[in-house]
């Protein structure tokens, strides 16, 4: 069976045939990338087993098992009979990076290893191995086709630095847009959080204009009794699509609108973010990552709703709010985050309460009620 090209987001091939070093390259890229989960799908040719000869697993498989599931306190591991993906599909969507080693006949982007019979070259020009980046070669000189990229199968770290470049061209590729969460009911406050005036107009619209200016296109996110509030009519809005699940209802809205885009994420009670700190977050975006998003040491916690989602959390998300929790805080912590630290709440100081408000505003400069 081939995979097909969106199994995965970020899926790698390494493609050639047998003897050419994929599985030893394979194996010291995932060592010299350990700071990433990294998913790995062989593809064998022959025949193979899940356990060796005479153990329980196997004995059971022969038997004509339809599927055979092993684990012990650390691991586990699924042998299904059948050529659907659809199972491994779902266990490989919290990897950040997937490596296939095979499938040369698939279309998904792959490093194509050349051998000294001219093979792997002849199906190439042949038409037959497609989605190829790059060239690896195991031997000087390196042989390059047409004019595609070309490495020695020994050079691990000029072949990583163009991997990661690779990937992270998913960065132009996936539009960032913003999202305001501005959908809460300000018990705590009294008033309205969104309306409230830091910067001589209400803060919801603030935050939008100010992501304007960053040039990126950004969103109210609201339910639906709150659309006509004055002095953010005008604005563009995304109303939940998930009631009464808090943030996390607001952010998953959003991502189910636009499921191919990555967003970051204000919201409405943060009067110390300002442009350049919006800006400081997205230069840190790290879009191999489901998010980024700042760590606070101190309080052993993650900001959550001044963060950057990447399409892959989505699927996360929901899994979790299927399981009954609604904290984002929660989601962070169980996901593969680009992690910034952040010794003091600082800019990220919330205001919820007048009193609260009232020091922000003294904080400021004083600026009047």
């Amino acid at each position: 069976m081939k995979l097909k090209k969106d199994f995965h987001p970020r899926m790698l091939g390494f493609a050639g045939f047998s003897g050419s070093g994929k599985t030893t390259l394979i194996e010291k890229i995932i060592i010299e990338m350990s700071e990433y989960r990294i998913g790995y799908i062989k593809h064998d040719a022959h025949r193979f087993s899940l356990d060796h000869e005479g153990k329980d697993t196997y004995r059971q498989y022969q038997a004509g098992a339809q599927a055979v599931f092993i684990n012990d306190p650390e691991h586990y591991a699924l042998q299904v009979r059948g050529e659907s993906f659809t199972l491994e599909k779902e266990f490989f969507k919290d990897c950040d990076v997937v490596l296939v080693e095979g499938h040369k006949y698939s279309d998904h982007p792959k490093f194509l290893f050349l051998d000294d019979e001219g093979m792997a070259e002849k199906e190439f020009h042949a038409g037959k191995i497609t989605g190829v980046i790059g060239t690896i070669s195991l031997k000087e000189p390196i042989r390059k086709i047409d004019n595609l990229p070309a490495f020695h199968r020994d050079d691990v770290k000029c072949l990583i630095s163009f991997i990661l470049e690779k990937m992270k061209d998913s960065k132009e590729e996936t539009l960032l847009q913003g999202l305001i969460l501005a959908g809460g009911r300000s018990s705590r406050m009294g008033e309205d959080k969104a309306l409230l005036n830091y910067h001589g107009i209400p803060q919801a619209k603030y935050l939008h204009e100010t992501l304007e200016t960053l040039n990126i296109k950004s969103f109210i996110s609201c339910r639906d009794d709150q659309l006509t509030r004055e002095g953010l009519e005008e604005l563009p809005v995304i109303t939940d699509r998930f009631i009464d699940f808090g943030p996390l209802g607001g952010i998953l809205s959003a991502m189910s609108r636009y499921p191919n885009k990555a967003w970051i994420v204000i919201a409405c009670d943060l009067p110390f973010v300002t442009a350049g700190k919006i800006a400081d977050l997205i230069s840190e975006r790290d879009a191999l990552k489901q998010a980024t998003a700042f760590f606070n040491e101190e309080r052993k916690q993650f900001e959550p709703l001044f963060a950057i989602y990447e399409p892959g959390i989505y699927s996360r998300m929901l899994h979790f709010l299927g399981e009954g929790v609604q904290c984002p805080q929660k989601v962070l912590f169980n996901s593969s985050i680009k992690k910034l630290r952040l010794e003091t709440q600082g800019f990220l100081e919330n205001a919820n309460t007048p009193d609260e408000r009232t020091k922000i505003l003294r904080t400021m400069g004083g600026l009047s009620l």
